[in-house]
């Protein structure tokens, strides 16, 4: 058996290979030889290409640019050149190749031809293609929702704008409502029948929440700003001063109130008042009938990831102190310990329990002007506990 030339660069092991198009060129690009991955990628049988130009594997658009001519110039002067593009298949159809032309030289060190190899990256472009459009909606996505974000931020600024202004402007007319009803109250009392007296009262009763509820909007708008001056402060002076406060309200309910030592933090010291007095009044003013109030706050330091499962991936290692105020009252259902912090939400609707739905947003936003965290846990009729993480303090 002859063999020719370039069969002796060509080893039989090569020629089964079926996974990887390999075959030779000549010089001018005439194919020589043709393995069994040639023919199950291209759809030509050996006998069909051996002798053929390789450009019949070229599609039309890349042949008029004479890429089949220019592949084979570089790889003879780099000696070797590699590039992913269309190839074509016998019956028409394109797929996209990854290719290697290798200048192939005899034993004298002369150029006797090239030896090629393609591999079928088809599914592969497909799949990076896919990827490349999902990486530019995903891009869209996201600076549509910067902007939505933007206004948002600027709506958001404009509406607790809007209700430190109502209401602090709501203040003065309330106040002479308030004054002019007291007034024609006593000038009047003695002159109306029980009816009308109801009526008085049912005034002075609107007046007084619609009072709290002004009261309120405006902690709430100004915890809204974000933290103000930032301190030492000590908690078991915050927390003495606030009970001090609200010494009728724990006369009037025979609250019993126990507080271990607090640790010192870092913020403003007018917002932590504000995170106390509305925990501590809502412990008093949620409590079951004919029960005494117990209330107990302590604290403890913690990493993220000992006090809640669910923190951001930035809060699970990093040192907080827990606080934990836990009392006996009325309690909830679990499944509404978000619903609670959010503004205007009251989950008893009696009568017997007063309210505005703003203090333990304030407690929230509060947390949260502290890069900390607050939740609660309860069951109806064993009262709660509300966590709050806060940061500690780099000395």
């Amino acid at each position: 058996m002859i063999v020719k030339p370039h069969e002796r660069y060509f080893p039989d092991a090569v020629a089964e290979i079926k996974g990887f198009a390999i075959f030779m060129l000549d010089t001018n690009g005439v194919i020589q030889t043709w393995n069994n991955g040639c023919e199950l990628m291209k759809g030509y049988t050996a006998e069909e290409a051996i002798g053929k130009n390789f450009d019949i594997l070229f599609p039309e658009f890349l042949k008029e640019q004479n890429l089949h001519v220019y592949e084979r110039q570089l790889a003879k002067e780099k000696g070797r050149y590699e590039i992913e593009n269309w190839r074509r298949k016998k019956n028409g159809e394109l797929f996209w190749a990854s290719v290697a032309l290798t200048k192939v030289l005899d034993e004298e060190g002369n150029h006797i031809g090239f030896i090629k190899i393609t591999q079928d990256q088809t599914d592969r472009k497909k799949y990076l293609d896919q990827l490349n459009i999902n990486i530019e909606e995903t891009r869209d996505i996201n600076i549509k929702l910067d902007s939505i974000n933007t206004e948002l931020l600027k709506a958001n600024s404009s509406l607790e704008e809007f209700a430190y202004a109502s209401s602090h402007d709501l203040q003065a007319p309330l106040r002479k409502i308030s004054i002019f009803v007291n007034r024609l109250k006593s000038e009047l009392w003695e002159q109306l029948n029980e009816q009308q007296q109801e009526l008085f009262h049912r005034i002075t009763r609107s007046s007084d929440r619609m009072s709290a509820l002004i009261n309120d909007l405006l902690i709430y708008s100004y915890v809204s700003k974000g933290a103000g001056a930032t301190s030492e402060i000590d908690l078991n002076i915050e927390v003495k001063e606030v009970l001090e406060d609200l010494e009728l309200d724990i006369l009037e309910k025979g609250a019993n109130c126990t507080v271990d030592k607090l640790p010192k933090v870092l913020g403003d010291k007018r917002q932590f008042q504000q995170l106390f007095q509305n925990l501590i009044s809502n412990s008093i003013k949620y409590t079951q009938p004919g029960v005494i109030p117990i209330i107990e706050i302590s604290s403890c330091e913690v990493k993220g990831h000992e006090a809640k499962e669910d923190l951001p991936i930035e809060a699970v290692n990093k040192h907080y102190h827990l606080i934990q105020l836990k009392d006996n009252g009325i309690g909830f259902e679990q499944e509404y310990a978000e619903n609670i912090f959010k503004v205007f939400t009251r989950l008893q609707g009696d009568a017997n329990y007063s309210g505005t739905g703003v203090g333990l947003s304030i407690v929230r936003r509060v947390a949260e002007n502290h890069q900390g965290f607050v939740w609660a846990e309860s069951k109806p009729g064993e009262g709660a506990v509300f966590k709050i993480l806060i940061p500690v303090a780099v000395k």
